[in-house]
C-alpha cells in the first residue's frame, strides 16, 4: 500500500527550549537522540551546539528517518535505524565509548502515531498492528488473537493501568471466537462494549496503550536503555528522558533515585569502600510544558521531563 503524502504528518516535538538548557553541558560534545523520530530536538540542539560537536540519532522506524534532511544540521550527523535497546551497539559502531549527553522522547511521533497503516490510534481504523519496528514478527493482531483471556487482562491491567481489564479481556475473546480480531476498529468495538460510555476515550487510550507497550517490550526495553545510557555518560554528561504515562515515568524516577543515592557509612567502612553517588538529579520534580505549549500541542500536556547527570567520581 503506497505511504500516505508526506504534508499529512506535522510533528511538533515538547520541551524543546527545556530539552536543550538542561541536556547541554558542553557545546562541542557528542549527543545522542535515542527516539530521533522526525527530527525534532536533534535539529533544536544542532543550532544550540558548535560546528564541531556530533549527533547521533536512532529510531526504530526507518520510513520516519528518511524524512530528514541532514542539511538542517551542521554538525556530523549519524542516523541509525534500531532500537535504542542497542545504544551500546551504536557507539561501538562508529567507535565512540562515552558521549555527552542522551535525549530519549518516550512519546509517539506524529509519522508513526497519525498513519492508519500502523494501527496505534484507536480514532484511525486500520489494521492491528502496533510496531514501531515493521520488520519485529508480533504484531497487535496476534496479541489480541492467539493470548489467554487472562494474559489479555493482566496486559491491559499492567501496561494500561485500566480497571475494566477482565471484562475487556472477556470481550475480546468472546468476539474473536466467530472472527479473527485484525482492525483497530474491531478492538475499539470490545473495549466500547465493555465500558461505561462515560468512561471510554480513556479506557480506548489505556488499553491501545497496553497492547502497543506488549508488542514493542517497551517497559523491559527501557530498563535495559536506562542502564546503558548511564554508563555510556562522560563525568558531567546527562541523561534526559521524557515519559508520558506514570508507567514510564515511575522506571525514570526510580532510576535516577536509586543511583543518585549516598550509601550510608557502616561502622568499620573505610573511606575507600564508601560509594558516590553514580547520579545527581538536575529536575527534583519532573519539568512540565508551559500553558502555552500544552494548548497549542496536546501531546505536550502529558509530558514529564527528568535529567540526570553523571557525577565526577562515581562509584557502584
Amino acid at each position: 500500500m503506497s505511504q500516505p503524502a508526506q504534508t499529512q504528518f506535522r510533528h511538533t516535538p515538547v520541551l524543546v527550549s527545556e530539552v536543550c538548557e538542561l541536556l547541554v553541558n558542553d557545546l562541542s560534545g557528542i549527543y545522542v537522540d535515542g527516539t530521533f523520530g522526525l527530527g525534532g530536538h536533534t535539529k533544536a540542539l544542532s543550532a544550540l551546539l558548535n560546528v564541531d560537536a556530533t549527533l547521533i540519532g536512532i529510531d526504530q522506524d526507518q520510513t520516519a528517518l528518511a524524512q530528514f534532511p541532514p542539511s538542517l544540521v551542521q554538525q556530523s550527523l549519524h542516523l541509525v535505524c534500531t532500537n535504542f535497546e542497542n545504544l551500546n551497539q551504536v557507539l561501538n559502531d562508529l567507535n565512540i565509548n562515552k558521549v555527552h549527553g542522551i535525549l530519549l522522547d518516550l512519546g509517539l511521533n506524529s509519522f508513526s502515531l497519525d498513519d492508519p497503516e500502523r494501527g496505534f490510534a484507536f480514532s484511525l481504523p486500520g489494521p492491528l498492528d502496533m510496531r514501531f519496528d515493521r520488520s519485529n514478527e508480533l504484531t497487535a493482531e496476534i496479541v489480541v488473537n492467539t493470548y489467554s483471556q487472562e494474559q489479555l487482562a493482566n496486559i491491559i491491567y499492567r501496561y494500561g493501568e485500566e480497571r475494566n481489564s477482565r471484562r475487556i479481556a472477556r470481550r475480546i475473546v468472546e468476539m474473536r471466537t466467530s472472527k479473527k480480531l485484525t482492525r483497530s476498529d474491531e478492538l475499539k468495538q470490545a473495549v466500547m462494549k465493555s465500558v461505561d460510555p462515560r468512561f471510554r476515550n480513556k479506557s480506548l487510550a489505556r488499553v491501545f496503550q497496553a497492547f502497543r507497550i506488549e508488542v514493542n517490550r517497551e517497559m523491559d526495553v527501557l530498563a535495559q536503555v536506562l542502564d546503558a545510557a548511564t554508563d555510556v555518560l562522560v563525568p558531567g554528561g546527562r541523561l534526559a528522558v521524557i515519559s508520558y504515562h506514570s508507567l514510564e515515568d515511575r522506571m525514570v524516577k526510580m532510576h535516577f533515585r536509586e543511583l543518585s543515592r549516598d550509601v550510608p557509612r557502616q561502622p568499620g567502612m573505610v573511606d575507600t569502600e564508601v560509594k558516590i553517588p553514580f547520579l545527581k538529579r538536575i529536575t527534583g520534580k519532573p519539568v512540565v510544558a508551559q500553558p502555552s505549549e500544552a494548548s497549542q500541542n496536546p501531546r505536550a500536556r502529558s509530558a514529564k521531563l527528568r535529567v540526570a547527570e553523571r557525577t565526577t567520581h562515581a562509584t557502584q
